[in-house]
């Protein structure tokens, strides 16, 4: 027994011996190319003396060496390691290049299929110039905005111009600055074109003179300029009708904009009326108090005391009052069941999305996304014929039907240095967001092709890639009025926030037999609050 014994352990310790041996893990690394580089989020673009770290955090990989430009730049690491900054001396467009060497075939990035066992990659870079403004340029605008007086801004005494005036500022600027921001000296910033450097200035305050300190800011990357004209212009009374320029809506407030500046102590609360009509109950008619805006005295503003608008309310207000005038002593006529416009945060605009066309440095491409479609465009360009945000729309133009179960499916994305433009998105509430957008159909690709399978009319989407899960709504456009503006809208779910951030496309199944084309503008995402 105990011989016996003493085998059973010399047997057990072989056999565990091997155990070990045969169950120790073997690591297969796949080759994969992936590529991070530290400005890629404002496509590769920076100021003069700005670095960009660039690294290679591939695995399965063999060897590697960047190639850098010869001249107008300081490097600090060695061509084959993995990790090297960059430092640009000189406004210009560089290229970074990085050739990979793997172990085996490589997947690149997110992508499915192998791509060898070498590859190639260029980074292209763009330094720009400090912002600089050279020249600025006034000129009054007249009742129907055109460009009329022009205003000269070194007079050794200010000139008179009527109240309410607005001016607009021309400006010759390096650098490309899109914002102005600064000091008006009481008046108000009204519009900012970045595309034609222009912006326009409302003058509310009788007898008042003012000066003018504009400051002109690229945000990405910072770069800003000033400049200073005091005592250029006095505001005295004017003899020009007042009219009603806007009324919105939004939270607790109802604003109602006139042309020029308001006497405070002509608003009477009695004299306005508002009517809230709900979504299932019925019209209310809240409790406000009216006041002249602090903020801008050409409004009145109704605050209400115990409400705040939803986003699906529809509202009217009604002035029936003979007191209200402004502050150069024109009266304002009464009015009735002028409709608000809901204001809400636009997730675009707040990311300083491409939502409005206007932004030069971002390049809508088709394509790009396949497996959402393809690229069946004829014109694919931004452009000035209309518009209905700033100067600037998008402008797609898609061929007639020619194959597909589903149209000749066309996806048109917003794109900085060759990658996505995407937004932030933070989970809140039930995660519904309302998507709109204007369009203006110049060709509505007349009848539906009859070779195609499912027979329906051309349409389009506007998807929230990838954050409702594909279920934004068709929008039927094919064979549909043509030559004006309309507004689309959905509401969907994000159903992943987790997704974030996303990029938007506008999908185009076009099944028609002549060309399609439209113009789209003003993009909005936001919030969708109901009414409880």
């Amino acid at each position: 027994m105990k011989k016996y014994g003493v085998l059973m352990v010399l047997v057990l310790l072989v056999i565990s011996s091997c155990g070990e041996e045969f169950n120790t893990p073997v690591v297969i690394e796949p080759s994969h190319s992936v590529i991070k580089v530290s400005q890629s989020s404002n496509g590769n673009i920076l100021n003069v003396g700005g670095s960009i770290d660039f690294a290679d955090v591939s695995q399965g990989i063999s060897s590697r060496e960047w190639v850098f430009p010869s001249t107008d730049v300081e490097i600090e690491g060695e061509i084959t390691d993995s990790k090297v900054k960059v430092t640009f001396l000189k406004v210009g467009s560089y290229e970074v290049e990085l050739h990979q060497e793997f172990m085996d075939s490589a997947y690149v990035e997110r992508g499915d299929d192998k791509i060898g066992m070498m590859y190639d990659t260029t980074i292209a870079v763009t330094v720009m110039p400090a912002v600089e403004v050279s020249a600025l340029k006034a000129n009054l605008l007249d009742g129907a905005g055109v460009v009329g007086t022009e205003i000269d801004l070194d007079a050794d005494t200010p000139t008179e111009i009527p109240f309410g005036s607005i001016i607009r500022y021309a400006y010759t600027a390096t650098g490309n600055p899109t914002e102005v921001i600064g000091d008006f000296d009481g008046a108000e910033l009204v519009a900012n074109d970045s595309e034609n450097s222009t912006f326009d200035v409302k003058y509310n305050g009788l007898d008042k003179v003012f000066s003018i300190f504009p400051v002109f800011r690229r945000p990405q990357p910072e770069s800003r300029d000033t400049l200073y004209y005091t005592d250029i212009v006095k505001c005295v009374r004017s003899t020009e009708p007042v009219t009603l320029i806007e009324v919105y809506a939004k939270d607790s407030d109802l604003g109602i904009e006139f042309s020029r500046g308001l006497d405070k102590s002509s608003v009477k609360t009695d004299q306005f009326s508002v009517t809230i009509t709900t979504a299932g109950s019925g019209d209310i008619t809240p409790e406000f108090e009216a006041k002249v805006d602090p903020n801008n005295s050409s409004v009145v503003l109704l605050t209400m005391t115990n409400d705040e608008f939803y986003s699906d309310d529809m509202v009217k207000v009604t002035y029936s009052g003979a007191s209200l005038e402004t502050a150069d002593k024109a009266p304002i006529d009464p009015f009735a069941d002028e409709e608000a416009t809901i204001i809400e945060t636009n997730l675009l605009e707040e990311a300083s999305y491409d939502y409005d066309m206007e932004d030069a440095g971002v390049t809508w491409v088709a394509g790009t996304t396949g497996w959402l479609g393809g690229d069946f465009t004829n014109t694919l360009e931004k452009t000035t014929v209309r518009a209905t945000k700033g100067t600037t729309s998008l402008k797609i133009s898609v061929d007639p039907y020619s194959s597909g179960a589903w149209g000749n499916g066309t996806i048109v994305e917003p794109t900085i240095g060759g990658a996505l433009q995407r937004f932030p998105y933070t989970s809140e509430g039930d995660n519904k967001v309302k998507v709109a957008y204007d369009v203006f159909l110049e060709a509505n690709g007349g009848g539906i092709d009859p070779s195609v399978p499912n027979q329906f009319a051309t349409n389009m989407r506007m998807y929230i890639n990838w954050g409702a899960g594909g279920t934004e709504t068709a929008q039927s456009l094919g064979g549909s009025a043509t030559g004006a503006w309309q507004e689309l809208t959905d509401i969907v779910t994000i159903s992943d926030p987790g997704n974030a951030p996303f990029s938007m496309a506008i999908k185009i199944a076009q099944t028609g037999e002549e060309v399609f084309t439209a113009y789209i503008d003003n993009i909005r995402v936001t919030r969708w609050n109901p009414r409880p």
